[in-house]
């Protein structure tokens, strides 16, 4: 089965994020060298970027229910439409940060076989309140959120259907929160698809680095494990 691993990034910070997700994809390439790497992005100097197989333009914007808030960027909005788009059988949307340490991400689309859609438990803060309405209340703390900038879907109708009205709770700011992960988490809660929930070592973010890391999303701790995968010269 066909597999797209997507990124979607702006052109800020000089084109930081677009180069960082250059570097994720060739780190994932090596484990996972079969899958179609798409990059959308409003980046024009794209000098360097070659991990990619197709890049697409994408307009990236902020509405104004979110200029106080994070993800100030826009990329919300393009990536809640362009994960209806794909034409792959399965999806790997990754965030830039993203970093392939272990073989064990060939197998990391297998999951899909059983289930509908894996993402990883987001760290530290696991439920972060609205700003203006504090906890979703019926919804029970013991179903934390999901990390969005890691989701594995199959690409069928069902799960199309959700991205769609995840879209559209966000855009309707549906309970006012910071970025798009309350409405992930709310409607998640209430769907019928079926979610693998990944361990902590598969989308790992916290600042203490665990050797099991499969995929790393720290980059600070990124640049350290790098460094420290360097051989000494004699």
């Amino acid at each position: 089965m066909s597999l797209a691993v997507l990124y979607i990034n702006s052109h800020h910070r000089n084109g930081f994020f677009v180069r960082e997700a250059n570097e994720s994809a060739k780190s994932f390439r090596k484990y996972l060298p079969d899958a179609k790497y798409y990059l959308y992005t409003d980046a024009k100097d794209l000098d360097g970027i070659d991990q990619f197989d197709e890049i697409r333009d994408a307009e990236f914007y902020v509405p104004e229910f979110l200029k106080n808030r994070c993800h100030m960027n826009g990329q919300m909005i393009v990536k809640h439409r362009v994960m209806q788009e794909m034409s792959e059988d399965k999806v790997l949307l990754l965030g830039a940060d993203t970093y392939a340490l272990k073989d064990g991400v060939a197998v990391l689309p297998d999951l899909l076989d059983n289930f509908d859609i894996a993402a990883s438990h987001a760290p530290k803060t696991r439920i972060v309140p609205s700003h203006t309405h504090g906890l979703i209340p019926e919804l029970p703390v013991a179903f934390p959120e999901f990390n969005c900038d890691l989701i594995l879907y199959n690409n069928t109708q069902a799960v199309k259907n959700f991205i769609k009205s995840w879209a559209n709770a966000y855009l309707a700011d549906m309970f006012s929160h910071y970025h798009d992960q309350g409405t992930f988490r709310f409607l998640l809660y209430k769907t019928n698809l079926r979610i693998a929930t990944l361990p902590p070592e598969w989308n790992y973010r916290l600042d203490l680095y665990r050797e099991d890391t499969v995929i790393l999303q720290n980059r600070e701790k990124l640049h350290e494990y790098l460094q420290s995968q360097k051989q000494p010269t004699n």
